[in-house]
C-alpha cells in the first residue's frame, strides 16, 4: 500500500501525517501500526489529515504537539506568510482551535482546552497527581525512574478506577530538580506504547499542575524532555485556569509517497 505523507517534527515527537482518504478506523489503525513500524520514519504518532482543517489522530486521542504542527501545516497550504492565526479542529476535542504561527521562525502555539479534573492515585507509597484532559489523561510520576514494568502498574492503577482513561494515557516521569520529563503515552485503539521524545499535552498537564499555587498570575515554563523543550504558558484568576498554552518550533517535510506493504498485513 502507497501513502503520501508529512513529516511533522515538534521537539523530536515525530509525527507522521496521512494525506491520503483513509475513512474506516480498523484501516487507519492498521496503516497506523505500519507507519510506526517503519524504522526509516522514526514515528512517534500519526494523524489523518480531513481537508480543510481537521486532524484525526490514529487513536482518536487528543494531542497538543500534532495540533500546533498541523496547524503550521494547514498555514502553508494556505499560503500563508509571517506570523498569522489559523483555526484547526483535532480528534479528542470538539470545537475548533486557535494555532498562533511564525512562519518565517517556523514555530506553532496552540491553546489547550483546559484541564476537565485533577485527580490522584497511590502508587509506591505517594499520592501521584492526575490531570484529565477531553481526548487524554496524564500521570505525574515526580522522581520516579522511568520504566516500561512501571507505566504498567501505573496503568493498571488508572483501570481499576477509570478504565475509560486508559483509552490515551501518559506517565510523565518528572524530574523535578532539573525540571525534566520523560513522557510515555499508551494509546488504546493501536495497542502502542511510546516513550516519546517529547509530549505536548504532556506539557500543558504538567504546566497546569505546577500552577496549582497561584491564584492570579501567569506562569510560563520551559518543558525540558529529551527531544527538546516545549515553552507552556498558564495563565490563571482567582485560582482557575483561564488559558494554557503549549508552543515551540516544528519542522515539516515536503509531501513524500511511502510502499507499507513490507511493514502492513494489506
Amino acid at each position: 500500500m502507497e501513502c503520501q505523507i508529512v513529516i511533522a517534527d515538534p521537539a523530536k515527537n515525530i509525527t507522521v501525517f496521512v494525506l491520503d482518504k483513509i475513512e474506516d478506523k480498523r484501516r487507519r489503525a492498521e496503516v497506523s501500526k505500519a507507519i510506526l513500524s517503519d524504522p526509516n520514519l522514526h514515528a512517534e504518532q500519526v494523524g489523518f489529515v480531513i481537508p480543510p482543517n481537521r486532524l484525526e489522530m490514529m487513536g482518536g486521542e487528543f494531542c497538543g504537539n500534532a495540533a500546533r504542527s498541523f496547524g503550521l501545516f494547514a498555514a502553508h497550504e494556505s499560503g500563508l506568510r509571517g506570523k498569522a492565526s489559523i483555526p484547526i479542529e483535532i480528534s479528542g476535542h470538539q470545537g475548533s482551535l486557535m494555532v498562533q504561527v511564525d512562519m518565517d521562525e517556523g514555530k506553532a502555539e496552540v491553546e489547550i482546552p483546559r484541564p476537565s479534573s485533577f485527580e490522584t492515585i497511590e502508587c509506591q507509597g505517594r499520592l501521584l497527581p492526575v490531570v484529565v484532559f477531553e481526548g487524554i489523561t496524564h500521570v505525574i510520576a515526580s522522581d520516579l525512574k522511568a520504566s516500561e514494568e512501571l507505566f504498567w502498574s501505573i496503568k493498571t492503577l488508572i483501570g481499576n478506577t477509570c478504565p475509560s482513561a486508559c483509552s490515551a494515557l501518559g506517565v510523565l516521569f518528572y524530574n523535578t530538580s532539573q525540571q525534566y520529563i520523560t513522557p510515555a503515552v499508551y494509546v488504546e485503539a493501536t495497542d502502542s506504547l511510546v516513550f516519546e521524545s517529547s509530549c505536548g499535552s504532556g506539557s500543558a498537564a504538567l504546566g497546569a499542575w505546577l500552577s496549582r499555587g497561584i491564584r492570579d498570575g501567569d506562569l510560563c515554563c520551559p518543558i525540558k524532555q529529551p527531544g527538546g523543550i516545549i515553552e507552556v504558558k498558564t495563565s490563571k484568576r482567582e485560582a482557575k485556569i483561564q488559558s494554557l498554552s503549549i508552543g515551540g518550533k516544528v519542522s515539516l517535510s515536503e509531501r513524500m509517497h511511502i510502499n507499507l506493504n513490507e511493514f502492513s498485513p494489506f
